[in-house]
Order: C-alpha cells, then structure tokens, then sequence
C-alpha cells in the first residue's frame, strides 16, 4: 500500500506540474508587446515548447515464467497490477515523461497459498506518436529502476503467528530497459482509451533478471 500511494501522489504531482507549466505557457503566449517600429506582436503564435501532455492510470495482467533461485523453483502463472504515466509533448511525434508500476503473482505449483513474486518499477520514458483520425499509435521505451520481492512457503501457514522455518523471502533491486507499443483512442476532446504491450528487460548483479515475460495494459488518458 506505501508503494501504491507514493506511485498515485507521484503521478498526481506531474499531472499538476505539466498542467502549470502549459498554463504558464498559454499565458505568456497571450501578452502582445511592441516593437521597435510600433508595429504590434502577438506572441500567442510563437511556437510553444510545450505542445501538450498526458497522464492517467493502467491496469494490466500478464504472464511471467523464469526465477533466479538456488532451489530450482521457477515462479510461472499471470500476473496482474496497476500504474501510471504523465508524457509532454515536445514536437509533432515526440514525447518523454515518466511511468511507474506494480505487479504481482499469486503462486501456488510446489509452494503453499500464500507465496507470491511482486515486482515494483519506474523510469523516465521516450516515445513516439502519430495520429491517424482518433487513433494515436505510439512506440517507444521505458529506462529506470525497480524492486523484485518474493516470498516462497513450502511448509507452514501465513495467516498464522507461528514461526516458520521452511520459507524463503528475497527483496532486491533491478535496473531495466523496457520497450513497449500502443494506441490511444479518442473518445472526447480530453479524454483517450488507451493499450499497451510491453516486455521489460530487467538486469541485477547476478544478470537478466527473472521472472520474465510480456504484459498487456488497459487504462484511461487524460490528453490536452
């Protein structure tokens, strides 16, 4: 739940500054000034560094295979989770912001209920967009850092206050690069339905990082 709520006021924040920020803009391209031969200047048509921004919430489910464990337990099953994203628009096609998730794995194959694999991440991103009537596709990749946690029982009780000694619980960091593509689709003037495919490739000090696998995101953009 920390995790959850730092991840929402995050997103909360970036949604504020890049709503000021293109306030600011907006304000300072609708002063008029005076040149040297008294001819007037609207600068309401100079060209804006900040063309637009974007922001909102995804969920999305998955399925992981793979594990790094000396016990040859490998964590497979579908995954599910939720997170965010806030872009600006620098160019026609061109946006960069910044992302942030959580997601989680209920295991249950050779480990009793209750054992699980959660992964935490988040990065700046790039990417890329065209707009095709409603439809805006967009390619690009994610770069950043995150935290895999995993808990494994293969004897005891977790809803119980007893100590219990055939568990194994393992919390490390990761670095990663994660390439993804998708499509928003307009449904109003500020509101877009939006898809998402990725991969993440995640590396720690031991090398790639797993459990891996593709997720697929579903969720609801905010776009000016």
């Amino acid at each position: 739940m920390k995790r959850i709520s730092i991840l929402l006021i995050a997103i909360f924040l970036g949604s504020v500054m890049t709503a000021q920020a293109n306030s600011l803009l907006s304000k300072r391209g609708s002063n008029t000034y005076q040149d040297e031969e008294s001819e007037y200047y609207d600068a309401s048509k100079a060209e804006k560094v900040i063309k637009g921004f974007c922001g909102g919430m995804m969920v999305h489910s998955g399925y992981q295979f793979g594990g790094d464990n000396p016990y040859g337990f490998e964590p497979n099953g579908a995954t599910f989770g939720l997170g965010g994203v806030a872009k600006l628009q620098f160019t026609k096609h061109f946006r960069t912001g910044f992302e942030g998730y959580f997601s989680s794995v209920g295991l249950r194959d050779k480990v009793l209920r209750g054992s699980h694999n959660k992964i935490f991440w988040a990065g700046a991103l790039v990417d890329w967009f065209w707009k095709a009537g409603r439809f805006y596709p967009y390619i690009g990749v994610s770069v950043g850092g995150g935290t895999e946690t995993s808990l494994y029982m293969f004897d005891g009780n977790k809803h119980d206050w007893k100590a219990e000694e055939d568990i194994i619980y393992k919390k490390h960091p990761f670095g990663y690069v994660d390439p993804f593509v998708g499509c928003d689709f307009a449904v109003g003037k500020a509101l877009r339905l939006t898809v998402k495919a990725d991969w993440i490739l995640a590396v720690n000090n031991e090398g790639l990082n797993r459990p891996l696998g593709p997720r697929f995101y579903l969720g609801v953009i905010f776009a000016r």
